[in-house]
């Protein structure tokens, strides 16, 4: 199984995210996860990194790929948080 890492995003303190990641094969089986790290707030000493991941629906994309929409929700209350995104990749 093979690691792709996607990208980089940063989620509001509270805030949601969704991102649309298509180019992946009829014969891939993709499961996408995160590396939560804590961002700023104003008059946070210790930010908190806590988000959560849902992997949502699957599309066949307009240009013959599977597509991914997937949803982070930073759970900090005060702060942002930076997430890497990345996508284990199964050919099957």
């Amino acid at each position: 199984m093979a690691a792709r890492s996607i990208g980089w995003d940063t989620v509001a303190a509270n805030g949601s995210t969704s991102w649309f990641i298509h180019g992946f094969t009829n014969n891939e089986a993709v499961s996408f996860s995160i590396a939560v790290f804590p961002g700023t707030g104003a008059g946070v000493p210790n930010p908190v990194g806590h988000a959560v991941l849902t992997q949502g629906e699957s599309f066949q994309h307009v240009d013959g790929t599977k597509a991914y929409k997937i949803y982070i929700q930073n759970k900090a209350p005060f702060n942002t948080c930076n997430v890497h995104i990345l996508a284990q990749v199964e050919s099957i």
